[in-house]
């Protein structure tokens, strides 16, 4: 249970043989998932507790219909609504849900189209997170996905790609030689022709993520001074913690459009002592 979410929460938790999990209701946002005998994949705020109508920060927010501060509220409002769980199966191979979101009077106040929202999950020795989208008009968004880590410093990035945006330097556009990003400071970027594999090793774990049906790829990590001015975290968070967002940003989300991430996690071999 994540301890800064009240149990009158609209929430979800999921204690099977392969996994744990907690899921808010707002926003079928996906908060925490352990594998059994792993340690968690998710990073989540201890000071982000859970409010209607907030976001929460750590997880899996949903960014829609925009991705940013282009309007308010930021990264859009899918976040900060309460989804309507559709779907649950349960099985010895996991748990499969469905979560749906729909236009109301109140979303065509802040955004006047209609829409209808479907997220997927299932759950079990990976963790596998589809969004479809279905409406007229062109839309932006990601899966803003916070990974957990002790040390940023000894978790390096693979698979990134050799171009993206820097957002700290008014979206200059930066071509690298670089295969593996190590985070040494504040980093806010979007890259622009990402692979569709990233692994993030951590000193725990080697967390593989896999994206589909995206355009970029962002990673966030707001170092020290930016984190230490972020309401809801911690001055030392950005120690434990990186955004690695499947994303469409560059390439509008047209009708029809989804969105996917698969993460499964792998372990270092434990070294074994000498017989002799």
């Amino acid at each position: 249970m994540i301890s800064n979410v009240p149990n009158h929460a609209l929430l979800i938790t999921i204690n099977h043989p392969l996994f744990r999990a907690t899921i808010l209701r707002q926003g079928a946002q996906l908060i925490e998932w352990t594998p059994a005998e792993g340690t968690p994949v998710f990073w989540s705020s201890e000071i982000s507790h859970y409010r209607a109508g907030k976001a929460f920060r750590g997880g899996i927010p949903i960014c829609w219909p925009w991705f940013g501060k282009a309007f308010s509220p930021a990264h859009g409002f899918a976040r900060l609504l309460p989804w309507d769980l559709v779907k649950r199966d349960d099985s010895d191979n996991g748990v499969h849900l469905e979560f749906q979101l729909r236009d109301t009077p109140q979303t065509r106040e802040i955004w006047p189209h209609p829409f209808t929202l479907s997220l997927q999950m299932h759950l079990g020795t990976t963790c596998e997170v589809r969004l479809h989208i279905d409406t007229p008009v062109p839309t932006t968004g990601a899966l803003h996905t916070y990974l957990y880590t002790s040390d940023i410093a000894h978790s390096p990035i693979t698979g990134l790609g050799d171009c993206y945006r820097d957002s700290l330097q008014e979206n200059t556009l930066v071509t690298t030689e670089e295969s593996t990003l190590q985070i040494r400071g504040e980093v806010d970027r979007i890259y622009t022709h990402p692979h569709s594999e990233n692994t993030l090793a951590t000193p725990e774990k080697t967390i593989h993520l896999t994206h589909q049906g995206h355009s970029d790829v962002v990673v966030w990590n707001p170092w020290q001074e930016t984190s230490a001015a972020i309401a809801d975290m911690n001055e030392e968070d950005y120690r434990h913690m990186v955004c690695i967002e499947t994303a469409r940003i560059t390439t509008p989300l047209t009708s029809n459009s989804s969105l996917s991430l698969t993460i499964a996690t792998s372990y270092p071999l434990l070294k074994t002592k000498s017989n002799v």
